[in-house]
């Protein structure tokens, strides 16, 4: 549903998405083949006792124990060639009915992190930072799927990912963890070459060792595409279970981490906020909608930044839009353009912002380029901005922060992106 103070459909920065007609497709079938594949396909497990390893077990029947396999028969995403230095980082949420402290850790915290990342090179080169989420240990969704979900998958777009987090409820209780590291292994693009750094964060707070699939495959899995996994337990290292999560971070090549999920941190207040909060919603001027997403990217835009707002974390939101890792080519010209997402000669007149239709090549640059001088004006204020309330800080007493999600993810991938061979300031 659109915001009541969202901009009026004639505001030059976006245009209306044109709407679509669909397409359908003739499905022939052959009853023959069909029917000889189905035989085969039922009959093959059969013979080889694999029937029925892709199904969570009765609650009655016991769970496979750690050293055995029973894998699920997910299909494998093909790995690509990533064309420029990457870091992939893939976040799993136990959304289980105590995790709303987690969750809400996720969605105030995604700045920090995103933030801690600006730094990193890899031999010169900027990397490109893509994330994605998964839920799992919610009984809203099918048990056919694990009570698994895909919530967003890799994207540069920071603010899908945080409506995606903003979106996420909690409820239930079946946290087949082993299962949602193989469906993230399987299923998200990862990415192959060099330069390329994936990472896996698995968050929850429960026996990990749940669901159909032995936590050792799960893990084996992710190492052979060259995933690191780290673990963020929630709750105290002398717990029953927090022996396990420790072991899956050992055998994941990655770190182990408690954590409290309750706890509320607010950021730091310093002279300077009031200013980037400012900056932070004045910059959005700079950003013209374009195509069928453009309404949307900046409706949405908006609607991060007032969650922001009311979670406490419009600071670091406002700083991460001077950042190179926030970024908009789906919907923003100005970073379709930079991308080269788009030839901006070659784009009809009705998927530009109003301000734009009826110029010629040379009048579109032009406005393009004098809006890209905007942003890069406001950007090197809350760059400068940013210097000067990290100095602030440095000298300031506060209390030790509590062991929280940011600080685990920013500690583990500061380390693991400089043993990738990235150079990452931590900051």
């Amino acid at each position: 549903m659109a915001r009541s103070d969202a901009p009026a459909p004639d505001d030059p920065r976006f245009v209306l998405p044109r709407r679509r007609l669909g397409s359908f497709h003739t499905i022939e079938t052959v009853l023959l083949a069909s029917t000889a594949c189905l035989l085969a396909a039922v009959a093959w497990p059969i013979a080889t006792g694999q029937f029925g390893a892709d199904k969570a077990p009765p609650a009655s029947q016991a769970q496979p124990p750690a050293d055995h396999a029973a894998p699920a028969a997910a299909p494998t995403a093909a790995p690509t060639v990533a064309e420029q230095p990457t870091i992939q980082l893939a976040l799993l949420l136990d959304t289980s009915s105590s995790m709303d402290g987690l969750i809400d850790q996720a969605r105030t915290r995604l700045w920090n992190i995103t933030n801690a990342l600006d730094s990193a090179t890899f031999k010169g080169g900027r990397p490109r930072l893509e994330v994605a989420v998964y839920e799992y240990g919610n009984d809203g969704i099918s048990a056919e799927a694990g009570h698994i979900r895909l919530v967003v998958g890799f994207t540069s777009e920071l603010d899908a990912v945080s409506r995606a987090l903003f979106a996420l409820s909690t409820g239930g209780g079946s946290e087949h963890a082993p299962q949602a590291i193989k469906r993230a292994s399987d299923e998200l693009e990862w990415r192959s070459g060099e330069g390329v750094l994936r990472v896996l964060y698995v968050a929850g707070n429960e026996s990990f060792q749940q669901g159909p699939v032995a936590w050792t495959t799960a893990l084996d899995g992710a190492s052979e595409r060259g995933v690191v996994v780290n673990t963020v337990f929630c709750g105290h290292d002398q717990d029953s279970d927090a022996a396990l999560w420790q072991a899956v971070a050992a055998r994941g090549r990655g770190r182990h981490f408690t954590i409290d999920h309750d706890a509320r941190a607010s950021e730091v207040a310093t002279p300077f906020d009031e200013k980037i909060g400012a900056l932070g919603v004045a910059i959005n001027g700079t950003y013209l909608g374009y195509g069928d997403h453009g309404l949307d990217g900046v409706q949405n835009q908006m609607e991060q930044d007032n969650n922001s707002s009311r979670s406490g974390s419009s600071v670091s939101r406002g700083l991460s839009k001077a950042a190179g890792n926030y970024v908009n080519p789906s919907w923003d010209l100005v970073d379709a353009v930079t991308e080269g997402v788009v030839d901006l000669e070659k784009v009809a007149d009705a998927e530009l912002p109003l301000a734009l239709q009826g110029l010629d090549k040379l009048g579109r640059e032009s406005f393009v380029a004098s809006r890209r001088a905007e942003r890069a004006a406001i950007k090197a204020e809350l760059a400068e901005l940013r210097t000067k309330r990290e100095a602030f800080l440095a000298t300031a007493v506060e209390s030790p922060a509590p062991a929280s999600l940011d600080v685990a993810m920013i500690t583990a991938i500061t380390e693991q992106a400089q043993r990738a061979g990235f150079t990452l300031d931590r900051r």
